[in-house]
């Protein structure tokens, strides 16, 4: 009766160590908690608490058990010798051997269905995310109006943003400082494209149209490669660093005609 006491509370402590590997696999997904499975687990894990409880009440109601325990000869008992330490020389319940067959066959099968089938495989997961995603950007997009030439305004709020976007699509030819590399120098009141009376509409409308003094300089906007919400965070940090920020060391020398744009 001991033996199986013992075994009904380890069993008690491996649901939970299961329940947590469930949670530490599902990549903190909170969904396994209503999972059928785990409300199985739930619910024998409160039939063993139960259990456990009556046992332990029933098998060792004193200290007085253990030492009786002990001191029969009839059990036997493994003496470590130099420390005066006795330890009983119990089986293994064949629960716990049936609970490790059961482990093994579970893992061949997980394992199998990782390689051949789409379970517990991240990526598909990824896609199936990836693809919810996308859904959920595209719905955002038609709440949210982009902005355009008319609406689009400097804003500080959009200048980390506007950097991370400039250094993705701008950096290569205008050089990570806005100083000019193959591009023109983007600090300075040189400006060989000139559209628009204000500094923030003139860049978002070379952005979204592209310039037809220099193929390279594409239409990004027009061709729906960059959203007009992110062209207005590129405009406000090339605005930032034109009118705010400290001029870089080394400039391209200056192209175009010079206009003061506010």
């Amino acid at each position: 009766m001991l033996s199986k006491q013992r075994a009904l509370i380890k069993i008690f402590y491996s649901l939970f160590i299961i329940i947590f590997i469930f949670y530490a696999f599902l990549e903190c997904n909170s969904d396994y908690i209503k999972h059928p499975i785990s409300i199985i687990i739930y619910i024998i894990s409160l039939i063993l608490m139960i259990i456990s409880y009556f046992l332990e009440k029933k098998n060792y109601k004193n200290s007085l058990d253990e030492n009786n325990l002990i001191n029969n000869n009839d059990i036997k008992k493994i003496d470590h010798g130099f420390d005066g330490i006795l330890e009983l020389d119990n089986k293994i319940p064949k629960l716990w051997f049936k609970l490790f067959y059961i482990t093994i066959v579970i893992s061949i099968i997980y394992f199998y269905s990782f390689l051949f089938t789409n379970f517990a495989n991240p990526q598909f997961e990824y896609k199936i995310a990836y693809r919810n995603q996308l859904k959920e950007i595209k719905e955002y997009e038609k709440k949210k109006p982009q902005a355009s030439i008319e609406t689009v305004k400097f804003d500080e709020k959009f200048i980390n943003d506007g950097k991370k976007l400039f250094n993705e699509n701008c950096a290569t030819c205008h050089n990570v400082d806005g100083g000019g590399n193959i591009g023109p120098n983007l600090t300075d009141d040189y400006w060989i494209n000139h559209t628009e009376k204000t500094l923030i509409k003139n860049v978002f409308s070379i952005i979204w149209n592209g310039s037809k003094n220099n193929k390279v300089m594409r239409a990004f906007g027009a061709s729906g490669e960059i959203k007009g919400n992110d062209i207005q965070k590129i405009s406000s940090y090339i605005y930032y660093i034109n009118k705010i920020k400290k001029k870089p060391n080394n400039p391209k020398f200056p192209e175009g005609e010079k206009i003061i744009l506010e």
